[in-house]
């Protein structure tokens, strides 16, 4: 189950999310002034010895959220919302 915590939360506590996601399973979307800016998730097991995500791995595995205020159409236009590009 996903579940929304504000920045402050996760500031306070974060040695227990990462417990929690990673000895329980859970996710959490990371707000900031009621926007979602962050989601903390467990690296798949095939992905632990090289943790660099493709772009299209990243985007299947965000795909299963309902993030509010995300663009409708991300993966198309998913460039403009990744780093380093």
């Amino acid at each position: 189950m996903i579940q929304s915590i504000n920045a402050t939360q996760v500031r306070n506590s974060f040695a227990d999310i990462i417990n929690r996601v990673t000895y329980g399973g859970e996710e959490f979307v990371v707000e900031r002034q009621g926007n979602p800016v962050v989601l903390i998730t467990q690296i798949p097991k095939e992905k632990k010895g090289n943790y660099k995500i493709s772009s299209e791995t990243f985007l299947s595995n965000i795909s299963k959220y309902a993030l509010k205020d995300a663009p409708v159409n991300l993966a198309k236009n998913h460039d403009k919302y990744t780093w380093g590009k």
